[in-house]
C-alpha cells in the first residue's frame, strides 16, 4: 500500500508540472502574439508618414525626351494618391519597365523622406535608322550609339543601316555583326565631324554617311552624302576595340585622301578593303561592278 501511495503522489506531481508548463507556454505564446501585434501596429503607424497625399507635389517625373510620358511612369510604379512609398518595390519595377520600354536608357529614382519621390527618365537618342535589305528606309526602328534598337517614328534625317536578310534586330536588342560595324563607322565619322576623340582628323570632317548596306560578309557597302560609294573593311570590324578603331581610322583617312584628289568621277566606286600593312585604296567604274 505504501508503494502505491508513492506512485500516486508522483503522478500527481507530474500532472501539476505538465499543467504548469502548458500555462507557461500559453503565456509565452500570448506574449509573443501581443508583441507581434504591437510591432505590426507600430510599423503601420510608422509607414503612414510615407503615404502619397498629393501627386502634384509628392511625385515629380521628368524626361530628357518626349516619347516616354510621365503618366506611363506613375501608372507603372503605382504612384497615385494613397500609395505608400515604403511598400513599392522600386528596384524590381524599374528593371521591368526598362525591359518593356527600350527607349529608356536610364531611370534614376530618388526618394526624399517622408513622402516625396522624383524620377528622372533618360531617353535614348536615335542615331541611325534600321531598315530591311530592300524597300522603305523608315521602318520605325532606330538605334542609338549604344547599339540598342527601339521604336521611334518621324525622326529627323539620319544615316540608314540596311540589315542583311539573315539578321534583323528587334526593339530591345543590340545590333550585331556587320550592323554593329556599320554603327561603329557612323559614330567614328560623327565624332570626327565634332572634332572629338582620336578620330578628329581633318580629312574625315566632311565625310557624311547616307546609307550602309551590311549584306556582304566581308565588307560594308557605304553610300556617302555626295552619292559616292565605297566598299570598306577593316581589322576586327564591329569590335570597338583600340585595334579595331585604329584600323578603321586608317582606312577612312586613306579613302578620304583618295576621294579628295578628284582624279575620278564622283560616281566611282571606291575599294578600301585591304587593311593589311601598306593597304591601298583603289577605284572601280560602277558600270563594271555589277551588283554589290
Amino acid at each position: 500500500m505504501i508503494k502505491r501511495n508513492k506512485n500516486i503522489k508522483g503522478e500527481s506531481a507530474a500532472r501539476r508540472m505538465a499543467v504548469l508548463s502548458a500555462i507557461l507556454l500559453a503565456g509565452a505564446a500570448a506574449t509573443c502574439c501581443g508583441l507581434a501585434i504591437s510591432v505590426g501596429a507600430l510599423r503601420d503607424v510608422w509607414r503612414e508618414q510615407f503615404g502619397v497625399r498629393d501627386t502634384r507635389i509628392d511625385v515629380v517625373v521628368s524626361s530628357s525626351g518626349n516619347i516616354v510620358q510621365p503618366d506611363v511612369i506613375t501608372i507603372h510604379f503605382g504612384l497615385t494618391n494613397g500609395a505608400n512609398l515604403a511598400t513599392i518595390p522600386f528596384k524590381e519595377l524599374r528593371a521591368s519597365l526598362m525591359k518593356r520600354i527600350p527607349n529608356i536608357r536610364n531611370l534614376k529614382i530618388e526618394r526624399r523622406l517622408p513622402r516625396r519621390v522624383t524620377i528622372d527618365v533618360e531617353e535614348r537618342v536615335p542615331a541611325v535608322r534600321i531598315a530591311p535589305p530592300k524597300g522603305k528606309s523608315d521602318s520605325g526602328r532606330v538605334a542609338d550609339f549604344d547599339g540598342v534598337v527601339f521604336r521611334y517614328f518621324n525622326s529627323d534625317p539620319m544615316p540608314i543601316i540596311r540589315e542583311s536578310a539573315e539578321h534583323s534586330a528587334s526593339p530591345g536588342e543590340r545590333l550585331a555583326g556587320n550592323a554593329a560595324a556599320a554603327l561603329q563607322l557612323i559614330k567614328f565619322l560623327a565624332d570626327a565631324a565634332d572634332a572629338k576623340g582620336e578620330s578628329s582628323e581633318p580629312e574625315l570632317a566632311d565625310m557624311r554617311v547616307l546609307e550602309i548596306d551590311t549584306s556582304k560578309r566581308d565588307y560594308l557597302f557605304v553610300t556617302f552624302s555626295d552619292y559616292s560609294t565605297a566598299e570598306i573593311a577593316w581589322d576586327r570590324m564591329g569590335e570597338g576595340t583600340e585595334r579595331s578603331s585604329a584600323s578603321l581610322k586608317r582606312q577612312l583617312v586613306h579613302l578620304a585622301q583618295a576621294m579628295a584628289a578628284h582624279l575620278t568621277p564622283r560616281t566611282t566606286r571606291w575599294i578600301a578593303t585591304d587593311f593589311g600593312p601598306g593597304g591601298r585604296v583603289s577605284a572601280m567604274d560602277p558600270s563594271r561592278a555589277g551588283g554589290h
